[in-house]
């Protein structure tokens, strides 16, 4: 990143949330607001609250008239031509034109990419990837998604939906994935599927130790992605073979990675940042069997250093790669 400091409008979007911020180019977050409602509310209604909170961070900081460019961090589909948000299970929202909206009114530069690629900019601006020219981000949440760097650029491919790591098969013979394909990476380290296939485990099992814990309280709608790492680390069956088979399977994907790409750092998101050394060691334990040692010693595998953070810095993060591959910002 250079040393000219620029001032830049970030917009992370989900469905039960929206947060709204401003950043610098040197990654201070100058001020940040979450809105009341997410994308599961009507476009119509949901619009006219970003862009009100937007014009009020920045009355409020002063900045109104030193903001660069807006960047839109948001789930995808995407239609990264017309700048639309497309139908997503969800959000309320199908084919609305943001990128537009928000520039007409903001009277800004507006660009806008997925949450993955987001997560991998997050993390070549302000997390631990800078200074890297070949990174991979993996997001884990409720799924599993991808973002590449690659020779210090956002790989995106031809229709611009290049990326899909969560949905490299593992085997096709594996359990079924929300995308309809069999045996995904998602489908076995994502959050919600881990939840399904936990809840299918012990639909008939009230007994059960992983029932009896606290957080779960008998019911079956509370077994979730951190039942099973808190069981693993009680040691209770169940959990132990289901976290081993996440590490695992978590590590082929990371082996894949590294194979197709040889990069030189691959940062795991969310759910390795909460679980810590507990997810990385037995990954990086499985990984020989899936990547030749000269692969692995050219890559550090590490956890994101930005947590909660890299979703206020996502959006930001859109702008300042928008303004970089513009030419109105040197990196």
């Amino acid at each position: 990143m250079s040393d000219e400091l620029m001032n830049v409008l970030g917009i992370d979007i989900g469905g039960t949330k929206i947060a709204v911020c401003l950043a610098d180019s040197q990654g201070h977050v100058l001020a940040s607001q979450r809105l009341a409602s997410g994308a599961t509310a009507p476009y119509e209604q949901v619009l006219p609250q970003i862009i009100g909170q937007a014009r009020q961070l920045m009355v409020e900081t002063g900045l109104a008239n030193s903001i660069a460019a807006c960047g839109i961090c948001a789930p995808g589909p995407l239609d990264m031509v017309g700048g639309r948000i497309m139908k997503s299970p969800n959000m309320a929202w199908d084919a609305v034109p943001i990128r537009d909206d928000l520039a007409k009114a903001l009277e800004l530069p507006v660009y806008m990419d997925n949450d993955a690629n987001a997560g991998v900019l997050a993390e070549l601006f302000f997390g631990c990837a800078k200074g890297k020219k070949d990174v991979i981000y993996l997001t884990m949440s409720t799924g599993v998604g991808g973002g590449i760097i690659a020779n210090g650029r956002l790989v995106t491919g031809v229709s611009g939906i290049g990326g899909e790591l969560g949905h490299l098969v593992l085997d096709v013979n594996g359990p079924i994935c929300g995308c309809g394909q069999l045996g995904c990476l998602e489908a076995y380290c994502g959050g919600r599927n881990v939840a399904l296939r936990l809840q299918d485990a012990l639909r008939y099992r009230q007994d059960h130790a992983l029932m009896r814990l606290p957080e779960v309280d008998g019911k079956l709608e509370n077994l979730n992605f951190q039942t099973v790492r808190e069981g693993a680390k009680l040691g209770i069956p169940l959990a132990v073979a289901m976290w081993d088979e996440i590490c695992m399977r978590l590590a082929q994907g990371i082996g894949l990675c590294m194979v197709t790409f040889n990069p030189e750092m691959i940062i795991l998101g969310t759910a390795a940042y909460y679980a810590g050394d507990f997810m990385l060691q037995p990954v990086l334990a499985h990984l020989p069997k899936f990547a030749w040692k000269e692969f692995r010693s050219a890559c550090e595998v590490c956890i994101t250093v930005l947590g909660p953070k890299v979703g206020e810095l996502a959006g930001a993060s859109v702008a300042l790669n928008g303004l970089a591959e513009s030419g109105k910002l040197q990196l």
